[in-house]
Parts: structure tokens; sequence; C-alpha cells
């Protein structure tokens, strides 16, 4: 991996996103290499250079963030809209660490999406915050096929850990079961164990989201996927009807809230 350092000229963005009016991304590029991500498709980012191969830090985050969040914006701020927070750099330059520490005091409400059990560092900051929330993303529940479809991050089993002890240190927590993609990992069974390791853990709440079949995001999880064999399909609205009346009957047996991202 590269690790380009680079300076920012501010830290938190205005957010499209629903539920969410600030967006904060530390880092561009992330090290996690999600066959099926598609924030190159949006960004651009290094677009001759294989998703995952190079990282920009932005060394100075946490002084702009300061700058900023002295004039008392207003709203929800999102740490890791556009890449993972908690990606493997992060163990070394903590921006998201020190994101959290001007936001609680600052008394912002945040809301943090990662893929990482790196998040359980922060306990100490995370744990007596009134207005944080931490929602861990997993698609799929078998950690063979997280190892080919998302090979830079903590697998599933380490996630579903890292939930069980936020809920237990009573920090509010969801998951995103996202993306949900077709032809991989969306069989009743697997939907059916997903629902429950969430339960299993402790979680009261799911979000989940299909597949963006974006244009590079979806060559590269061809590419990917091809030795498995699996053939992609569309996320045309019979197989969105069926995968939501799976989630739906599974969470409501499961004491689960559902929601949609989409």
């Amino acid at each position: 991996m590269v690790v380009r350092r680079v300076l920012c000229k501010s830290a938190a963005s205005r957010s499209a996103l629903p539920g969410l009016d600030w967006a904060l991304n530390p880092y561009r590029g992330c090290g996690h290499a999600c066959s099926y991500c598609y924030a190159q498709d949006v960004t651009r980012f290094e677009m001759s250079r294989p998703w995952g191969e190079v990282v920009e830090v932005k060394v100075n985050f946490g002084q702009m963030l300061r700058k900023q969040l002295e004039k008392k914006p207003k709203g929800i701020f999102g740490l890791g809209t556009v890449t993972d927070p908690y990606q493997v750099v992060e163990k070394d330059y903590e921006l998201s660490r020190g994101s959290l520490r001007e936001l609680k005091s600052a008394g912002c409400p945040v809301s943090v999406l990662t893929k990482s059990d790196l998040v359980l560092r922060d306990l100490d900051i995370l744990a007596d915050w009134v207005g944080v929330e931490v929602g861990i993303s997993i698609g799929v529940v078998d950690d063979e096929l997280s190892s080919v479809l998302e090979p830079g991050a903590p697998r599933p089993g380490r996630r579903f850990a890292a939930l069980q002890r936020l809920a237990e240190e009573g920090i509010e927590t969801y998951v995103m079961a996202a993306p949900i993609i077709p032809g991989v990992g969306d069989s009743e069974t697997s939907l059916r164990m997903l629902v429950g390791r969430t339960a299993d853990a402790g979680v009261k709440r799911m979000m989940w989201d299909k597949f963006n079949p974006r244009p590079i995001a979806g060559s590269r999880l061809r590419r990917a996927m091809n030795s498995r064999s699996i053939e992609l399909k569309l996320c045309d609205h019979a197989w969105v009807r069926s995968v939501r009346t799976i989630l739906q009957r599974e969470c409501r047996d499961a004491g689960l809230e559902l929601l949609e991202a989409f």
C-alpha cells in the first residue's frame, strides 16, 4: 500500500445522506480494498491504480475540524461516509480518534460507520458519550467469502464480536447489512444467519442496502468472483422485494428494527 500524506482545506463537508448533516472522511482511498465499493466511481480517486493500493492521509484533519467546530455548526456528524475511518492506517495516524475527541468536546451528535473492530480502541471516548452511535457494516457472514470480497477488512466474526462489546458498554449500535449482493450471500439461509448473529450480539437495529452496480465497482466485483463461478444478477424490483420480505420476517422474529438505506 502507498500511503500519501496530504493537507486538507476543511474537515467537515455538508452531507446529502439521510439523517446526517455533516460528513467527515479523514482518509481518501481505503486499504480494505472491498471489491464492491463504489467510492472510486464517485470520487474518481487514483483511477489508474487498483482500489485499495493508495491511501491519502489528511494529516491536518484534526486542526481543520477544530476550527470548524469553533463556529458551532449544528446537526449530526457522520464519520466515515465515503471511506472507512478505521482502516489500517488509522492505527498509526489516529485521525478518527482525534476527530471523536474534538466532536465530543464540542457536544456534537455523531454517527460512526466502519467495518473494523479497531473502533474498540476508542471505547474510552465512546463509552459515556450521549449522542453517539456506531454502525458496523456486515454484508456477508461467511469468513471465506469475506476474504474474497473485502480482503483488507477484518473478518465478520471479529465485527460481530466488536458489536457485542459495544452493546455491552451501553453504546448505541446498529448493523449496516450492506451491500447485499444478488447471487452472493443473499440466500434465505445467509440472511437468516446475518440477522441471527446480529441479534445474538445484542444489537437492536439493522439497516440494509443493496449493491450499487456502478461501472467500476461492478467490473471489480465480477473479477473478484470469477473464480467462484457465481453469476451476478441485477438488483431488480423482484429481487429487492424478496430480500426485503426475508429480512422483515427474520428481524421481526428476532426483535430487530429494520431500516432501508435506499
